[in-house]
């Protein structure tokens, strides 16, 4: 299954020329997962954060910039899972306009305690909504 945001292209998103700037990717990339967290796993991000002391920070991100992308312009962000392990989660997402490809972008995180540093299981009730969401 696919999670897909449509998102409006910001001033602020963008260099002086009118494009994204290339660092303003990862930050909408970034928010998706968040929205996903909250409309499709059902899983309030806030409360993953702050009230389990869980994060998921990326460990290994590959991007491909294929084509510019203007202020103004209403593009579709998506996201897929693609496989869940013990700790680690593997997601691509990509950015669309009318069928064209802009931004394809592989991300590894870890299930991280915040409060050890260290790598843990991904909760077992955080694994059954993304399992039933990679079955769609």
């Amino acid at each position: 299954m696919t999670f897909i945001k449509p998102y409006l292209i910001r001033l602020s998103h963008c260099d002086p020329t009118g494009f994204v700037f290339l660092p303003n990717y990862y930050y909408i990339f970034n928010a998706l997962v968040e929205d996903w967290f909250y409309e499709a796993l059902e899983v309030p991000f806030d409360a993953f954060l702050m009230e389990r002391h869980l994060s998921l920070p990326t460990v290994r991100l590959e991007t491909t910039f294929s084509k510019p992308t203007r202020m103004g312009e209403t593009v579709d962000f998506w996201l897929t899972a693609t496989h869940i392990g013990r700790t680690s989660l593997r997601l691509t997402m990509g950015l669309d306009k009318n069928g064209d490809q802009r931004v394809r972008m592989n991300r590894v995180s870890v299930c991280v305690d915040q409060q050890s540093d260290k790598a843990v299981a991904i909760p077992d009730d955080l694994r059954e909504k993304i399992n039933d969401f990679m079955r769609g």
